[in-house]
């Protein structure tokens, strides 16, 4: 199996659930959303680091000037 992007990995396993018996299909499913969540989360959280970055340089330049 190729190596596979997040969003990929949880596409595929959302089309994989329908195949499986149900308890096997719920607990994908649950797998599949957890995994996209927690991708949602950590893009937001780095995108709000990169911001406070830069906020951080920019007054750290007000100050040296």
């Amino acid at each position: 199996m190729p190596r596979m992007k997040i969003k990929e990995l949880v596409a595929a396993a959302l089309a994989a659930a329908g195949k499986l018996p149900p308890a096997d299909a719920a607990l994908m499913r649950e797998v599949a959303t957890r995994l996209d969540v927690t991708l949602a989360a950590l893009t937001e959280s780095m995108d709000q680091r990169m911001s406070l970055d830069a906020e951080i340089n920019h007054l750290r330049q007000e100050k040296v000037e």
